[in-house]
């Protein structure tokens, strides 16, 4: 895999993300969103990312992962992405995120551990974000179906 030539942001085209997962946070952590989406499920393995929080979005069904020194993002590791997937992905998440490199941690029976890097799709504007996360049963209660409807565009 060839190393993002921006090292502040980690930023990589699609097709240099081979071999690297995609730390999922927020709507992609459900399966029928990956299904409709991808029309399949790739390995997943749960993770989270210290120093990151998935933040509410006002007026948005989705989060955004945005800087929480005292943050802990918790999510999916999804291995196994295509380029055409990563492109895809990228065209779905649009420019309001930017793809960066991030350390993932791992939890074990010990506690968290460190776990390897990935990358993911960061909120760009920190300011536009709410003061409390994203809460992912109350997407799941009342966004997840008519997301999946939407993305199947029936």
């Amino acid at each position: 895999m060839s190393v993002p030539a921006d090292p502040e942001t980690h930023e990589a085209q699609a097709d240099q993300r081979g071999g690297l997962a995609l730390f999922a946070y927020g709507t992609l952590t459900f399966a029928p969103v990956l299904d409709a989406l991808l029309g399949r499920r790739p390995p997943v393995t749960a993770a989270i990312v210290p120093g990151w929080r998935a933040a509410r979005l006002p007026g948005r069904p989705y989060p955004g992962l945005v800087p929480a020194p005292d943050g802990r993002a918790s999510g999916l590791l999804l291995s196994g992405l295509t380029p055409a997937e990563w492109a895809l992905l990228d065209s779905w998440e649009g420019d309001p995120y930017r793809v960066r490199r991030v350390r993932t941690a791992v939890a074990d029976s010990a506690g968290p551990a460190t776990g390897p890097f990935a990358f993911t799709y960061t909120w760009r504007s920190v300011d536009e974000t709410a003061p409390e996360d994203w809460d992912r049963d109350r997407f799941a209660d009342e966004w997840l179906e008519r997301y999946v409807t939407r993305l199947r565009g029936s």
